[in-house]
């Protein structure tokens, strides 16, 4: 439902702009300070005498593209190094070699974007801080730099250099910038997700935990069923003995897989009716809430997200129209609905049309009425210069505001 509304919103944007009921604006809207973060430098003299050119250079498709091959040759290699030769040590010098060859051309692709962008446009870039981190550890792998301590597992940072392929490749960024509207949303989702399964868990503990704790459970069947798990702890201790234990094991419930038999069905088959028709309740209800609704609630975000690519459209084009709307003119003679709209974005073309309409025949109406005020004068002028001071009277009842009402009611 959601990817639906998604879809249709965005084709009810598109077609409302292909229409012309939708104006975007002519300009990008720039962010403050006037000039955009990734724009191109500016032609420089001296050492950066050909900043502009390489940047230009370095910005184009087929260099894009070439840096694009490079990273994915590289995320191959480490597959078939960790497929063939999971130790590196049977064919170490291929690897070092391969290592070497990459790390050289993604420090010379570094200097050239650092130069190109340098200084602000680089660093104010977080695909650019993470090319840096990425290729610095490679650049200290390269010199066998050893680190101290924790800092050791910074090398594991290289196995991240495909994700600089989000920065190049538009699909694969589109689908990280989703994520990332999706991400605060999805943090209010998933707290309540873990609400749920903390509250579920705190009452598995009370329930279960000392299920089974002789050693063994009786079944509806009268069986006598051994409780004791592979670890050799009793099975209630086991799945519900505290509460990191109970959520776990509500997690594991939650995967829809298998796995969670051993953690119902022995609560299920027990012998206390009571005890096994309440666990049946337990088990079902939280599937329901957690594993039916609260994760598709998450998919749900994910997907409006994702598929709402008029969303920027439609918010450049509400953003100019209630500059062009609110820039000059007196508020107080608007429509409240007209004013509603404006504040809220929700203005719609036809009622943006005749809010301008409606504003162009106001300023009309005004300057109306200041020519019949002049005419008003000019005649009285004329009057007392032709010494017929009767006709002042009729003079008198040109009621400028009569007049002006009538007119803007029309």
């Amino acid at each position: 439902m959601a990817a639906a509304a998604a879809v249709k919103r965005r084709q009810e944007v598109e077609a409302a702009i292909a229409a012309g009921e939708i104006h975007l604006p002519a300009q990008p809207i720039q962010p403050k300070g006037g000039k955009r973060r990734n724009s191109l430098p500016d032609e420089g003299a001296g050492f950066w005498k050909y900043q502009r050119q390489v940047a230009v250079a370095y910005m184009d498709v087929k260099s894009q593209l070439a840096v694009a091959v490079l990273i994915s040759g590289n995320f191959l290699v480490n597959i078939v190094e960790k497929w063939i030769d999971p130790s590196g040590e049977v064919h170490a010098d291929v690897w070092r070699g391969t290592d070497l060859f990459f790390n050289i051309l993604f420090f010379i692709e570094l200097m050239i974007n650092m130069y190109g962008f340098w200084w602000v446009r680089f660093w104010t870039s977080a695909w650019n801080v993470f090319d840096f981190v990425v290729v610095s550890i490679g650049v200290l792998d390269v010199f066998q730099v050893q680190l101290p301590g924790p800092l050791s597992l910074l090398r594991m940072m290289r196995a991240f250099r495909v994700f600089r392929l989000f920065k190049r490749v538009q699909s694969l960024k589109k689908i990280l910038d989703s994520l990332t509207k999706a991400l605060p949303s999805h943090i209010n989702s998933f707290g309540i997700l873990l609400l749920v399964m903390c509250i579920y868990a705190i009452l598995a503990v009370d329930f279960f935990m000392n299920y089974g704790g002789e050693g063994f459970y009786t079944t509806n069947l009268n069986d006598t069923i051994d409780a004791t798990t592979t670890r050799g702890l009793s099975w209630g201790y086991d799945y519900y003995g505290n509460f990191g234990l109970s959520l776990f094991t509500m997690f594991q419930v939650i995967t829809g897989d298998s796995w969670s038999e051993a953690v119902a069905r022995p609560l299920v088959h027990g012998q206390d009716g009571v005890l096994a028709f309440g666990s049946a309740m337990y088990f079902i209800s939280f599937q329901l809430v957690c594993g039916v609704v609260l994760i598709n609630v998450t998919i749900a975000i994910l997907l409006e997200k994702m598929l709402d690519d008029g969303s920027e459209k439609m918010e450049a084009a509400q953003q100019e129209a209630q500059r062009r709307l609110l820039e000059g003119i007196d508020l107080d003679k608007l429509p409240i609905e007209v004013l509603d709209g404006a504040i809220s974005g929700s203005l719609t073309g036809d009622a943006l049309g005749e809010a301008g309409e409606m504003l162009e025949m106001e300023g009309e109406v005004q300057q109306m009425r200041r020519d019949l005020l002049v005419l008003r004068k000019g005649l009285k002028d004329v009057l007392v210069t032709l010494q017929k001071p009767e006709d002042l009277s009729a003079i008198d009842e040109l009621e400028v505001a009569s007049v002006t009402e009538s007119t803007h009611d029309e």
